[in-house]
């Protein structure tokens, strides 16, 4: 098959597994509401969990993550398909969540889906950030934790990932899709900007 067109079905077989709402389904069996309605609006680990429980908030996270890793692996161990192959899986993926084709293409901001990519990709960088993260922001940030610490995990780990002997393609795959990623994320990023300059600012 040619080089594109694997290229091309890779990414739509990514867009259609990324473009499954765990958050919707599990939300909708619990209350019979759409999380897209509720809350922050957002179709995400932490909206659920505010909306529909603990429980549902976890399953929400941990299967929004094996929809990019699943698949990925998959590519991987049984199709032999080159970096680039899988990691436009993970970016489809990450797309599909944030506009799914599914639910007419309002999802959620992916930041889970992105991690079920880097657990392939940069495994050790996105664990040490799952223990350093946490503890900064519950030790010195202390609010708004269901924003910085998603924000921090990814941030941290696309950045460690500079430092470690990985290929250049799997380098460019990783902040490509944290670029997205930040996209769907940017009506946060002056809020975070301002906690940051407020923080700054007190400190003097």
């Amino acid at each position: 098959m040619h080089t594109y067109l694997i290229h091309l079905v890779c990414f739509l077989s990514g867009y259609l597994t990324g473009s499954i709402l765990f958050s919707y389904i599990f939300t909708k069996i619990v209350t019979g509401k759409d999380i897209r309605t509720l809350g922050n609006n957002n179709a995400g680990a932490a909206n659920t969990y505010k909306n529909a429980g603990l429980v549902w908030g976890v399953l929400t996270g941990v299967f929004d993550s094996l929809k990019a890793y699943i698949p990925i692996l998959i590519g991987h161990y049984w199709l032999n398909l080159s970096s680039v192959s899988l990691g436009l899986i993970g970016i489809g993926a990450i797309i599909g969540h944030c506009c799914p084709v599914y639910f007419r293409f309002k999802g959620g901001r992916a930041a889970a889906t992105l991690m079920g990519m880097y657990l392939f990709f940069i495994p050790y960088e996105l664990i040490v950030s799952f223990v350093v993260v946490p503890l900064i922001v519950y030790t010195i940030v202390k609010k708004d934790i269901f924003i910085w610490i998603p924000s921090g995990i990814v941030g941290l780990s696309a950045i460690a990932s500079l430092f470690f002997n990985h290929a250049v393609e799997v380098k460019i795959i990783i902040w490509v899709s944290a670029l997205i990623v930040l996209f769907f994320n940017r009506d946060y990023i002056p809020k975070i900007i301002s906690e940051l300059f407020s923080r700054k600012e007190s400190s003097f």
